[in-house]
């Protein structure tokens, strides 16, 4: 019985997890359309998406130490407000205000999910942990891809009624499935003790992985947003999506095998600073020679061994810190990496007027980001540190 309660308590957080990521960019398949439906501006429908990035960086280390604090009500507080912004909007779905406010509510709902990937995996699952968190993981991937991938067509069948109701049929499965066994969380962890961020900011690995997390995603969403007006300089522009899709699809594919024999080997930081070269080369290589073939064969390899080192920075916390600190230390980890691929995400606009350009700036990206994995300590440190 307590095993059924485990396993139906992850597949609600594998489903409000989809469905918070699904929620999150509904709408960026037909902004114009949604826009010229609901009688406002695009841009105000686009700015629906923008509250999520907002919130996780405003969020991140508060709801991580609320989630040390009391971990059960506050990762239902996060499934609850998924649940209201998800299934709220099928209300009325005519009103742009009523759809910024149900946005507005999973939007502050996504930290306390994310930031619970760790101390979830570690409670019930601790003898499969980096498994729990790879799965974890690829459904947030899967919700942004799917509603990516899926709502021009759904709106094509209609309407905006079709765009919204996968996600909220998704929230409400996934919430009630997780409320059925919410009680059993406390007996896995209980509450413990008074956290604050001064019991993590101490801790060097934290900000070596924090800053090569923030590195890579600045790298990654460089690459979506910025890459098509960079290879445009060279008559590329419109193979720009399409490779972008390969990637992502092919990163999919390695965070459901990868992290988890990596972690079985205890090999991540080997595993960092063997990726993160080979990645800067074809970076390196692309800012010689631009060409269909190898813009596609470089970036489908990036994605590929990119997407898995978060999983595996994830499971870093589970594996080389206490439990009592996992949430405040993936909510300090998620900080410094928002921080930094902000950063670099505005400086990009400085670097598309060539491709050469744009490529030696990713380039440099990786680069520094593999810096930092020669600092990180190994494995077997860390396992001798925290023993």
């Amino acid at each position: 019985m307590v095993r059924l309660k485990k396993h139906v308590i992850l597949v609600g957080f594998i489903l409000i997890t989809f469905a918070s990521q699904a929620v999150w960019v509904t709408f960026s398949p037909a902004v114009t359309l949604v826009a010229s439906d609901i009688g406002v501006r695009a841009e105000y429908i686009g700015y629906l998406a923008v509250t999520y990035p907002l919130f996780f960086l405003i969020l991140t280390v508060p709801s991580g130490i609320l989630l040390d604090r009391n971990f059960r009500f506050w990762l239902f507080f996060g499934a609850l407000m998924t649940l209201l912004g998800g299934a709220g909007r099928l209300i009325t779905f005519s009103s742009y205000y009523w759809l910024l406010v149900c946005q507005l509510l999973a939007a502050v709902g996504q930290p306390f999910l994310l930031n619970g990937f760790v101390p979830f995996a570690s409670r019930l699952y601790e003898e499969r942990r980096s498994v729990i968190i790879s799965v974890l993981s690829l459904s947030m991937y899967l919700g942004t891809v799917f509603a990516l991938l899926t709502g021009y067509e759904l709106y094509s069948s209609g309407g905006i009624f079709s765009l919204i109701l996968p996600s909220a049929i998704l929230s409400l499965m996934g919430f009630l499935m997780f409320i059925s066994g919410v009680k059993y969380l406390r007996s896995e962890g209980g509450e413990i003790g008074r956290i604050s961020l001064s019991d993590v900011v101490g801790r060097r690995d934290l900000w070596l992985i924090g800053i090569i997390l923030g590195l890579g995603v600045a790298a990654f969403d460089n690459l979506a947003t910025w890459l098509q007006p960079a290879l445009e300089t060279v008559n590329l522009g419109e193979i720009a999506g399409d490779a972008v899709a390969i990637s992502i699809v092919l990163g999919l594919a390695g965070v459901a095998f990868i992290p988890g024999i990596i972690a079985g080997r205890n090999a991540r930081t080997r595993y960092m600073r063997s990726i993160v070269p080979l990645i800067a080369v074809f970076f390196g290589i692309l800012i010689f020679i631009q060409s269909k073939i190898l813009v596609f064969l470089f970036l489908a390899l990036s994605g590929l061994l990119m997407l898995p080192a978060y999983p595996l920075i994830m499971d870093w916390i589970g594996k080389f810190h206490e439990k009592n600190i996992q949430g405040s230390a993936t909510g300090f980890v998620g900080l410094v990496s928002r921080a930094i691929s902000v950063f670099l995400m505005f400086m990009a606009p400085y670097f598309i007027y060539s491709a050469k350009a744009y490529f030696a700036f990713l380039t440099a990206v990786v680069l520094s980001a593999f810096i930092f994995t020669l600092i990180l300590p190994d494995d077997g440190k860390m396992e001798k540190t925290y023993s």
